[in-house]
């Protein structure tokens, strides 16, 4: 999810979220997430990739899924990132499981059917092609493994104890924004990645494709963690000038959330309603992506990306 307050732009031009953020927001979903993995039933011992690991955050519950006898390859294409989730395993009991390496989605430093899952959270929504993306990691898998795809979808998001119909602005402000903003300069984003995900995998040649929906509700008194990361959505929503929402939009929405004295968080009728969507596919070498697309990696200047995958 994207904030202001990046530390840096990487190195495919993707504002990096701040570690901290990413961690409370993670933090705050902890009982949810760890139900998306004990959902999946991975096998004892299974190989796993975590394609956009970011600082490690889902490292213990896969772990935790795959066991001593298992092992886990963690990818991002953030030294910074990836540098947090080597610090954080080090003193786990997991630590012998995991290593971690720089590296994009599409070139994985592993051998072509060699993994038994691939999973990846919280990064479609960055991706201009997710089909192409899914259709470059599927090869990786081995014969019956699964890639399995975890993402947000902001129009399942509500606010009770918010005008509705200042929601409702926000939120089409924001998507039409988002249709936008690469031809303003700005990287890629769809926030509404979640729904489509099934059909992303279809297209990418994936067959069983299974979609779950995890509804995540906290009522006030909302715990600190879920608090600082509403706070943190509240202004991704009208980040980078809000070009389509009224000047009086923006602030009264922000007042919501920050106001000292009459803040929407701390009234005992809030409510906060949103659903991520957990999708998994098999891949099928002998189906033909439904799209016909080049599955090398550019730069924006058209040139090849030469990428390093030495392990940190």
């Amino acid at each position: 999810m994207v904030v202001n307050n990046v530390v840096h732009v990487n190195e495919c031009g993707l504002p990096l979220n701040a570690i901290e953020w990413l961690v409370k927001h993670h933090q705050s979903k902890l009982k949810e997430r760890g139900q998306m993995i004990r959902d999946l039933r991975l096998e004892r011992g299974s190989f796993v990739v975590d394609a956009g690991c970011g600082p490690g955050l889902w490292t213990p519950f896969l772990a935790d899924a795959i066991g001593l006898e298992g092992s886990i390859l963690g990818i991002d294409i953030s030294t910074e990132a990836l540098i947090s989730a080597q610090r954080i395993s080090n003193n786990t009991w997991y630590r012998h499981l995991v290593q971690y390496k720089r590296a994009m989605l599409e070139q994985l430093p592993i051998e072509h059917g060699s993994a038994d899952l691939i999973f990846s959270a919280n990064v479609s929504q960055y991706l201009p092609e997710p089909a192409v993306t899914f259709a470059a990691m599927g090869p990786y898998l081995k014969r019956g493994g699964q890639l399995v795809i975890k993402d947000i979808d902001f129009g399942t998001m509500k606010f009770h104890g918010i005008d509705p119909m200042l929601q409702a602005r926000v939120l089409q402000a924001r998507e039409r924004w988002e249709m936008e903003r690469v031809a303003n300069g700005y990287a890629h984003e769809d926030s509404w990645v979640g729904s489509k995900l099934a059909g992303y995998l279809r297209d990418a040649g994936f067959k069983d494709v299974e979609e779950r929906a995890y509804k995540i509700v906290r009522e006030a008194p909302l715990p600190a963690d879920f608090r600082f990361y509403l706070e943190g959505i509240a202004e991704w929503f009208v980040c980078e000038g809000a070009p389509y929402l009224s000047h009086n939009d923006r602030t009264h929405w922000l007042q919501c959330f920050t106001d000292k004295t009459n803040n929407a968080l701390d009234h005992e009728n809030f409510r906060s309603e949103e659903t991520e969507f957990v999708v998994s596919g098999v891949w099928d070498s002998s189906t033909k992506p439904c799209f016909y697309a080049d599955m090398h990696v550019e730069s924006p200047h058209g040139e090849p990306i030469l990428l390093t995958n030495d392990a940190l």
